[in-house]
């Protein structure tokens, strides 16, 4: 029996985006073919991938979460993160962070082979045969309903509409920018293909295990314009990326990419050999144990547009990071669930077939590059900025990492961690398993939390009309009548504070008490003690949810903020 050649959906690229799109339209039911360059699915090319609850949560969808925790043999991934400098001394530890994580957002992150993960989703489709590989595309054709692809060695492919997922060299990318760049010339700006930047390369490899590296670890290791990521692998194995800086920024893409040799990646590696990564173990050693290693160059864009006509890209064609924050594919990810969801909306009332026609795919398009791009965005500004943080490519990255990073709590790193997964997409149709844990995802909230600008903005104005109604009420409640009832002698003053602007502000509370209930107390103690009660309840919870991290720079924190200013005043 030949194998298939029209679908729905063409997917080019056996990578985890494709593979996970793959899976994801399986499940909802839309047809789809595979198209793989090389001969097998899940080659060895000696990659890791880390895997972080914003993706983890949607290969739990789709029931690919046993396979992955099974990996671990039943124990946390990571019982330590640390952080060194560059004569491999700990300057920041968190413990047990597979457990926070878990604990908090219901999923750890784990590290594993690319191959893994690529041969899980794969071993997760019902049917392997829409999967075909050795499909080198050559050409892409848009047709009146749908795309034609044509092969170098083999037929021709049709479908409804094309999903690039093969990579940063995207074949598909290339494709479509020539079919708009015909069509309607200003549709991808040829000055943003140009500038594409490329300021790092890395060695990423895999290695035997150590007895001087600490088991179930993930150690960050800063250098002068270079930087370490460390972690332990499944199998007694040891994943590493020796990230260095290049002397010039390379611009471009394709051809423009730097491409090396392994020649070039031993010399790089020699001249990095006496690294210290801590604990006693130097680079070199760790190179010495390798089972395999490449060097590549790493460039960062997000793209300003990812579609034209019928096609579409995701993953790394679409948005590349520095891989030092470990979401590449987490990112990928996301892409896979929002375009899934925008697919699936639009089948029809009736028969539930979706409905491909132009404006609805453009609409859809649209719908999932508006969703993802400032997510994506802000996932390679975060990367870069790590990245130059770990290497001190800078004077402001150098003072952070020598003089603020020591400083951070364990929360403050989770927190940062966590930051990163909680806004992430889901597939919207399929349900999300069980998975205990007290934080959330922001899906998983009544209402989505206020964009960080609005937020500001929202407490600015509330800062401002509660001062503002502090200052009027003090000052109308000042005049002569406070402190002179009905005419008659003078109310003693207290002092409560030792600041003099919080002290009038308790006096003019206080003193104001008698006009209302007629009391007369010299001491003003029972008006002190009633007005006490009511505050004690407000002012306690106030205080005790100001402590909390999460809370930490909203309005509830202003209470406990202003306790620690006023305490340092004296």
């Amino acid at each position: 029996m030949s194998p298939p050649s029209h679908a729905k959906v063409l997917i080019v690229g056996g990578s985890v985006a494709g593979l996970a799109l793959a899976n994801a339209l399986e499940q909802v039911g839309i047809d789809y073919l595979v198209l793989e360059q090389w001969h097998e699915i899940a080659p060895d090319v000696g990659a890791s991938i880390g895997i972080f609850p914003n993706g983890y949560r949607i290969l739990d969808q789709l029931g690919c979460y046993d396979a992955i925790t099974s990996l671990n043999e039943g124990r946390y991934a990571f019982d330590v993160m640390k952080m060194r400098n560059e004569q491999g001394k700990t300057v920041f530890s968190m413990d047990d962070p597979s457990r926070s994580y878990t604990e908090r957002l219901g999923y750890e992150p784990i590290f594993i082979d690319r191959q893994m993960l690529i041969r899980i989703l794969y071993e997760n489709l019902k049917d392997k045969s829409r999967v075909l590989t050795s499909v080198k595309i050559s050409r892409v054709e848009q047709e009146s309903n749908g795309v034609k692809v044509e092969t170098k060695d083999g037929p021709n492919y049709t479908g409804e509409l094309l999903v690039g997922a093969d990579g940063i060299h995207s074949a598909v990318r290339r494709e479509m920018w020539k079919l708009a760049d015909d069509e309607q010339p200003d549709a991808f700006p040829i000055r943003e293909r140009e500038e594409v930047s490329t300021e790092y390369r890395c060695i990423f490899g895999i290695s035997k295990t150590s007895d001087q590296f600490q088991a179930s670890s993930a150690q960050y290791i800063m250098g002068e314009g270079h930087s370490y990521l460390v972690v332990s692998a499944p199998g007694n194995r040891i994943y590493w990326f020796l990230f260095k800086r290049l002397n010039k920024t390379v611009r471009g893409l394709y051809e423009k990419i730097p491409r090396y040799t392994e020649a070039e990646r031993d010399e790089m590696a020699e001249q990095h050999a006496n690294d210290a990564l801590g604990d006693g173990l130097c680079f070199g050693e760790l190179y010495r144990l390798r089972i395999a290693a490449t060097l590549q160059a790493l460039p960062e864009v997000v793209f300003s547009k990812w579609h034209y006509g019928r096609i579409i890209t995701i993953g790394d064609a679409a948005h590349k990071f520095n891989p030092i924050s470990g979401q590449g594919g987490n990112s990928a990810l996301e892409d896979v669930a929002v375009l899934t969801n925008e697919l699936y909306n639009l089948a029809t009332d009736n028969d539930k077939s979706p409905n491909f026609t132009d404006a609805n795919i453009t609409h859809a398009f649209a719908n999932m590059q508006a969703k993802r791009k400032s997510r994506s965005s802000m996932m390679m500004k975060k990367s870069h900025a790590n990245q130059s943080i770990q290497a001190m490519d800078s004077t402001a990255s150098r003072a952070i990492a020598r003089y603020i990073l020591p400083l951070a709590s364990k929360e403050h790193g989770l927190g940062a961690l966590l930051g990163m997964s909680r806004s992430a997409a889901r597939l919207d149709m399929l349900a999300v398993p069980l998975r205990p844990h007290y934080d959330s995802f922001h899906d998983e909230r009544p209402a989505r939390p206020l964009g960080r600008r609005i937020s500001r903005l929202v407490k600015l104005v509330a800062y401002a009309i509660f001062f503002g109604l502090i200052y009027l009420s003090t000052r109308s409640l000042e005049r002569g009548s406070i402190l002179h009832i009905n005419g008659g002698a003078g109310v003693q003053s207290k002092t409560f504070a030792s600041i003099v602007p919080v002290n009038r502000i308790l006096n003019t509370g206080v003193l104001n008490l008698p006009q209302l209930t007629g009391w007369s107390d010299a001491g003003h103690t029972l008006q002190f003690l009633y007005m006490l009660s009511w505050l004690m309840p407000i002012l306690l919870v106030m205080f005790i949810e100001g402590y909390r991290y999460g809370t930490r720079g909203s309005l509830i924190a202003w209470y406990a903020d202003t306790s620690h200013y006023l305490t340092s005043l004296g």
